[in-house]
Order: C-alpha cells, then structure tokens, then sequence
C-alpha cells in the first residue's frame, strides 16, 4: 500500500469517527492515532523538481552534469531528451528584508542531500529522553506549541505554553518545559 493510499483510508477513518453521534475518549485517542498516520504519510510523499507533482516514487537522476529528483513521466521525458531541463524561473528583482532567525530555512541546493524531517513519535521519544516528561504529556504540549502563531518568539511562546500547561492541569517540571518547548519549536 503507497503513502498516498494510507492517508486516504486514514482519513476515511477519520471521518467516520467524526461523524459518530456521541465520540467517546477512546475515539478521541483514535482520532490523534489517525492524524499521526496522516502526518508521517504525507511527510513521506515527495515533489518532483520538474513538474512539481507529488509522488511516492522519485529518482534522482544525473544526466549531462545536472541532477534533478523527478517523477516516472518526467524522468522518461529526460531520458529522451537525453538532458534534464530544468524550469527556468523568472528574474526577480532584490528586495531589502529584515533578517529574522528561525522563520526561514536555507533552500537546499539540488545536489546535497536533504535530511528527513524527524517523525513525530522519535520526536516525543527524544523529547521525553532529555526532559523525562510523560510521552502522553509530550504530545500535549506539542499540540499546544503547534496552535501558536508562526512569528511568535521563544520567550513569549513558552509563556503561553506555561499557561496552557496551568489550564490542562498538567504536573510538568518548569525546567523540564522550557527544555521541551525550545525542542519543540525548532523540531
């Protein structure tokens, strides 16, 4: 079964748990077990450089010194061609921008590899080795940093979350917490 076939019976799940009459704790657990489904099927899926259709199955592929990561249909069209021809993309012109930490990532070039986002569940387990809070609590909180707006800094995020946390009623160390926010945030 392909990534994009997992997502969609996993949603279908997800919906026929929604459209229960009266959703029970347990379905709620189901429910955050089909998203976590969801999110690391998606996370598998990749774009194809030329095109930009997302597929389950990418080659990369060198030809005439230019190495480009593409779909079945593209790749068969570079092989005709003999070349990979990438998409030239319109000149822009400069613009002068405020430089502001953590909200962009550097692009990475065609020809260095890109590491993997790291999956949810090795997220929480890392998170739960460093600061020794529960993994249940951990997905918790990972749900409230998640809610927060993007532009939002480290130190007015972890007083949000040190509310959120008082309000769920959660029994979490305050060091432990600043240590799980900080991961959190830059996962």
């Amino acid at each position: 079964m392909g990534n994009l076939d997992q997502i969609g019976k996993a949603a279908q799940k997800l919906i026929a748990l929604c459209e229960k009459e009266k959703p029970t704790k347990t379905d709620k657990q189901k429910m955050l077990a089909l998203h976590t489904d969801i999110l690391s099927g998606i996370e598998n899926l990749t774009e194809c450089e030329l095109c930009g259709a997302i597929s389950e199955v990418i080659v990369t592929m060198t030809l005439a010194e230019v190495t480009a990561k593409l779909c079945k249909e593209c790749g068969l069209k570079a092989l005709d061609a003999g070349k990979i021809q990438k998409p030239t993309s319109r000149k822009r012109t400069r613009t002068v921008k405020t430089r502001n930490t953590g909200s962009k990532q550097a692009t990475p070039k065609p020809n260095e590899e890109v590491e993997e986002p790291e999956s949810p569940a090795a997220l929480y387990t890392r998170v739960e080795e460093q600061t020794g809070i529960k993994k249940t609590d951990v997905k918790r909180l990972h749900k409230i940093v998640q809610e927060i707006a993007t532009p939002m800094n480290l130190a007015n995020t972890l007083t949000y979350v040190k509310r959120e946390v008082e309000n769920a009623k959660l029994k979490v160390d305050q060091e432990a917490l600043e240590k799980a926010v900080e991961i959190l945030t830059a996962a």
